[in-house]
């Protein structure tokens, strides 16, 4: 295996992508003294309604965003980010999981849109990508107009299992088409199962990749959501493929959405400038930048905390999860024992279940639950080859113990009136 290019990565779609010509003017000769700029079309703030802009915490505490920062907030601005908030997601980057080799980031409305961006940054038409079985619709939806050739690698209570990625590269073959170079993982909290991958996987799935020259998508929204194992098990946090990379093999995504607010729509992404360049080119010729609203708040809430305000609500959050994680599996142990499988999760706000005497469980969630008035996911929404199978996903972040109580009551009584016989 040679020294790892980026380049050659690049889908041919995005090989064609060029910069924005007035954006490239304009961004290059900001700041120039004595440059009068008459290129760029930037409306004049001066008829801009909005002149103030304050912010009141759940504890009290209001932040009043400054004037400067409030009229940068409501102008055009760079594709890549807004320069402050860029810089302090970098240094949070750098405290969590310090990058072996130099990163550049670049914030997105939410990270869905940086993956579905990726995706067409690294695939063509045709393509084989390895993905998660099970896996995030959300993604699969965002591929679907790509068209690539799915490779399920196989996973288990603790993700991905290394030797079902091994397996499917080294006997790869060549009359499928290209082997596969580039592999999407959701390795925290996995979204639907639940799943953590342990560090000694990691570190293995990582060794794989440098084998055969993969490409790392590391999708973890549910990073902050990592709430430990059971009494008595060690909940000392995975180190992320990120902290690993000594190649600038790994893209990595972050969503503040679960910790933050969802509504604001911000993630970010981190990688090697060479994948990050490519993107800031597609989003200068489609969404030109991310709503500089919400990257004015986060950026004055971030300012605000430092990095102990942000620790300590991350904790808190944490706390939150994990306080109805506990409540949830008392309830699947009062009402689903005998009836279904599943795993305790370490991370994020799903438990994946495993139905003992249903074997297609689509009619079951899409109609019968329904009129039970129980609203969960079906398992074949999860998987790339749609065949029907016993799994569903639920979620505990929204329902109070009451409604853990009934809505687990409810299902258990559907599943004993439709077992297979």
């Amino acid at each position: 295996m040679g020294k790892f290019d980026p380049l050659t990565y690049l889908s041919r779609r995005y090989s064609n992508r060029k910069p924005s010509t007035i954006r490239k003017i304009v961004s290059d000769n900001v700041g120039v003294p004595g440059m009068l700029s008459l290129a760029g079309g930037l409306p004049n703030p001066a008829v801009f309604p909005i002149s103030g802009l304050s912010m009141t915490l759940q504890n009290g505490t209001t932040i009043d965003v400054p004037p400067s920062q409030v009229t940068e907030g409501l102008q055009y601005s760079a594709s890549q980010g807004m320069p402050k908030l860029l810089s302090q997601l970098h240094h949070l980057q750098q405290r969590t999981h310090n990058p072996p080799h130099e990163v550049e980031l670049i914030v997105g409305t939410g990270s869905q849109s940086l993956l579905a961006q990726t995706f067409d940054m690294l695939l063509n038409p045709g393509d084989s990508l390895l993905v998660e079985a099970p896996t995030y619709p959300g993604s699969l939806a965002a591929l679907q107009p790509i068209a690539p050739s799915f490779v399920p690698v196989q996973t288990d209570a603790e993700g991905i299992i290394p030797q079902s990625l091994r397996s499917i590269l080294n006997g790869w073959d060549s009359s499928k088409g290209q082997k596969p170079r580039v592999l999407y993982t959701i390795p925290t909290g996995q979204n639907p199962s639940g799943a953590t991958i342990p560090d000694d996987r990691r570190i293995e799935i990582y060794s794989i990749a440098q084998d055969h020259d993969v490409v790392i998508m590391e999708d973890d929204p549910y990073y902050y959501l990592y709430l430990g194992g059971k009494d008595g098990e060690s909940s000392v946090q995975p180190k992320s493929f990120m902290s690993m990379d000594v190649d600038g093999r790994v893209l990595r995504f972050d969503s503040l959405s679960k910790v933050l607010s969802s509504g604001m729509r911000i993630g970010f992404m981190t990688a090697r400038k060479e994948f990050i360049s490519p993107i800031v080119k597609d989003i200068q010729g489609t969404v030109l930048h991310t709503s500089n609203i919400g990257q004015v708040m986060i950026s004055s809430l971030l300012e605000q905390w430092g990095d102990d305000g942000w620790d300590a609500h991350v904790c808190t959050v944490k706390a939150f999860y994990a306080q109805r994680r506990e409540k949830f599996i008392h309830y699947c142990e009062k009402h689903l024992t005998g009836l279904a499988e599943w795993v305790y999760p370490k991370a994020g706000m799903f438990v994946w279940f495993k139905f003992l005497h249903v074997a297609d469980t689509l009619d079951l969630i899409m109609e019968k639950a329904k009129k039970e008035k129980i609203l969960l996911v079906p398992g074949q929404s999860f998987f790339t080859d749609g065949k029907p199978n016993n799994c569903v996903r639920a979620s505990f972040s929204l329902v109070t113990d009451e409604q853990m109580d009934e809505a687990l009551s409810r299902l258990a009584k559907l599943l004993r009136d439709n077992a297979d016989k």
